[in-house]
């Protein structure tokens, strides 16, 4: 086995064995893109700084497991696109994780991986590496056959500006995959849409969309509502007013939304408009003592 750092002329065959790779339950792992072209563009962009941010296990030339660290500088984060592997599974991921901690724990104070409990060798991972679990969450999704629009008045829900960034920096959670500034950068992407809702002429809710797979899938990413102001169907207004969209104007197939096990009122809420649950995806989390370094990257 060689481990080697990811290289812009492998781009293209890591890009096609990981889309195989994800699609299988038992190797599943969060965060990493659905579209195999998408999956190139995020990996690209782990080769464009000084340090090296994925490697690639081989096989004399077959590809046989990877590891990338998606970085979310700004809360000294990363997030870890695997490790995978389609083979000797303790040994590649063990390998890979040994090339990659030690940027990891001199860059970061933090790092997540996500996958479905049927990723056993990733689950024993974790647990080698005393990860703790700190988040279930269940992914629900609703297709096109089964909605039917629920009739809400949706005067109040406008377009985000870069004037609101404000007001929805103060709602957005500081741990969230995507900052603000990031949401607000990806909803001007085709098929991606940030709505916010107005009352009174405050900014008291929004709703983050995308569009994962042109013709067939969306994602609900976010919706939030001010704790001063719920219960007033502005979140069933959102939900609704994105659905519409997904379905009549994306024409897309299905919509998927996530909600953590413990929040029972979102799920209810979610039930309301017939989504069912799709499967439970568990998060991990390993935290570091050390201090961390200034950020070298470029």
């Amino acid at each position: 086995m060689q481990l080697k750092e990811l290289e812009v002329k492998d781009l293209t065959a890591v890009s096609e064995w990981l889309h195989n790779m994800n699609e299988k339950d038992e190797h599943f792992v969060a965060w990493l893109a659905s579209d195999e072209n998408t999956i190139y563009e995020q990996i690209w962009t782990l080769t464009q700084f000084k340090d090296p941010l994925a490697y690639i296990a081989w096989d004399d030339d077959r590809i046989i497991g990877f590891l990338g660290l998606l970085p979310f500088f700004d809360q000294k984060l990363c997030r870890l696109l695997g490790p995978f592997a389609s083979e000797n599974p303790k040994e590649v991921m063990e390998g890979l994780w040994e090339k990659a901690s030690l940027t990891v724990q001199v860059h970061f104070d933090a790092v997540k991986v996500a996958s479905f409990r049927a990723n056993t060798e990733l689950v024993e991972f974790c647990e080698r590496h005393q990860f703790h679990l700190y988040n279930i969450e269940k992914t629900l999704f609703l297709d096109t056959s089964s909605y039917s629009p629920k009739g809400l008045d949706a005067a109040k829900v406008v377009d985000v500006t870069e004037e609101d960034r404000e007001a929805i920096d103060a709602l957005h959670p500081n741990a969230a995959y995507y900052t603000t500034k990031e949401m607000m950068t990806n909803a001007h992407q085709p098929g991606n849409k940030l709505w916010a809702y107005q009352h009174d002429g405050k900014l008291v809710g929004y709703l983050y969309f995308e569009t994962v797979l042109p013709g067939r899938e969306g994602e609900i990413c976010f919706i939030n509502v001010d704790t001063e102001v719920r219960n007033q169907k502005i979140g069933s207004t959102l939900i609704d007013h994105a659905l519409q969209h997904a379905f009549m104007v994306e024409e897309l197939d299905a919509v998927t939304i996530s909600v953590r096990t413990t929040n029972e009122g979102a799920e209810k809420l979610y039930h309301q408009f017939d989504f069912r649950e799709l499967n439970t995806i568990y998060a991990y989390e390993k935290l570091f003592q050390e201090p961390i370094l200034q950020n070298p990257f470029h």
